[in-house]
């Protein structure tokens, strides 16, 4: 296991990762899929004096007086407790496993009748889930269920881009999430929060859906005494993709089904050495610095879908 975070860096700096996309002629044809990544880990405080209770907010059933976690930042100092691993951060109020990630009741999109809407909306989700949730893409880096998602043309293409390494141009971690080995999820689970919306694609019989999310990742640690804050445990995956469903007769058979049709992706309170290689870790995998918190809160778009996904972080 990595290191324990005292005092971390808070420095952010801007660190890009680009797709290689298709121009729209040949997205027609055979779509490729992929999100940018960009990563930041919380900065941290240590407190040794007394008074920390002070600011201490809220638990996830707080007291008439007490206020809410803020939806949109992680504290710098708060108390940690495995059990409750995600009190005193957004996600404390989130469903667990999928439920956090809902859309509307199924209506009619253009020419796409309500069943047709429901079942973009079911695929979607399986999609995300075996992207991110699964536990065998997730400890065993097994994308079989992730990759059986798609229409046979675009796993295709996603079998080879599974093997390529992170880079400026993309690799399998703008696809899936893979927890490093040696590292390992409480029982709490992972938590979202987001909405799906559906719209007529961009080409006949195409239904293309709108996923904005974010995914709480709590990991264990064998040394919770000297936590200092739920960011040092508390990753969160926040995501904007576009997916796309083909039908009709126009589509060669082996394009029907669900496509992948890009989108972006940044990480918080993430370890950064393993991030740079395409693996997920908590904030405590860092190793200390001896620089100061500025006090300054992350972007609230790590957290609240309804804000733009950051571009900056601290792991360039």
């Amino acid at each position: 296991m990595g290191e324990h975070v005292d005092l971390m860096d808070p420095d952010w700096r801007e660190h890009a990762q680009t797709d290689a996309w298709l121009d729209p002629e040949q997205a027609r044809k055979r779509r490729t899929a992929g999100r940018r990544r960009w990563w930041l880990f919380a900065a941290f405080l240590l407190v040794l004096a007394v008074g920390t209770t002070a600011i201490v907010l809220a638990a996830r059933r707080p007291a008439h007086d007490a206020a809410p976690p803020d939806p949109t930042s992680v504290p710098d100092v708060a108390p940690v407790d495995l059990a409750r691993p995600y009190a005193h951060t957004p996600a404390d109020i989130w469903p667990k496993g999928l439920d956090g990630i809902t859309s509307p009741a199924p209506a009619a999109v253009g020419p796409f009748k309500a069943d047709a809407v429901a079942d973009a909306y079911a695929k979607v989700r399986h999609a995300i889930a075996a992207a991110n949730l699964d536990p065998a893409v997730l400890y065993r880096h097994d994308t079989t269920a992730f990759l059986a998602a798609f229409a046979p043309d675009q796993r295709a293409d996603l079998t080879s881009k599974l093997t390529e390494k992170p880079s400026k141009d993309g690799g399998f971690d703008t696809y899936v999430t893979e927890i490093a080995d040696g590292y390992h999820l409480l029982d709490a689970g992972p938590r979202t929060f987001g909405t799906l919306t559906a719209r007529v694609g961009d080409n006949p019989g195409e239904l293309a859906v709108a996923a904005k999310y974010v995914i709480a990742y709590a990991f264990d640690d064998p040394h919770p005494q000297t936590l200092t804050s739920p960011n040092e445990i508390v990753t969160f995956l926040r995501v904007d993709e576009t997916y796309v469903v083909v039908t009709g007769s126009r589509a060669a058979k082996s394009s029907l089904g669900l496509w992948l049709d890009g989108g972006q992706s940044a990480l918080s309170s993430v370890g950064c050495a393993a991030a740079k290689e395409g693996y997920l870790t908590p904030g405590y995998a860092n190793p200390p610095s001896a620089t100061p918190s500025t006090g300054e809160k992350n972007p609230p778009g790590y957290y609240d879908p309804k804000y733009p996904v950051p571009t900056i972080d601290d792991c360039g």
